[in-house]
């Protein structure tokens, strides 16, 4: 199914600069993919070892969601504050204005 012409003209596509816009989207996302990854995993897989190890139920496991919730927000904050820097935005825009 191809998108309706409605949809195409609603959409704004930055003339040359789209490369740029897409490669700083994919690197971003593909960093944010892997910090949460680490973030989330290791503590709670760690927690489970731990209370199988040590023979607590689900102690460190608790303990270990905890840590991987507050990680999740220290990542989301840095992260909004590499890509979320306005300046990034305007240049690209000031770009697309240049070459019009």
């Amino acid at each position: 199914m191809a998108p309706s012409p409605e949809i195409k003209e609603k959409t704004p596509v930055p003339e040359g600069g789209n490369n740029q816009s897409l490669m700083l989207f994919m690197s971003a996302v593909l960093d944010l993919s892997w910090r949460m990854a680490i973030v989330v995993l290791l503590p709670i897989i760690g927690g489970f070892e731990l209370d199988k190890h040590l023979g607590t139920s689900p102690s460190f496991t608790i303990l270990g969601f905890i840590l991987a919730m507050a990680g999740t927000f220290v990542v989301l904050k840095q992260m909004l504050a590499d890509y979320g820097d306005k300046s990034v935005i305007n240049s690209s825009v000031s770009n697309t204005k240049d070459k019009k």
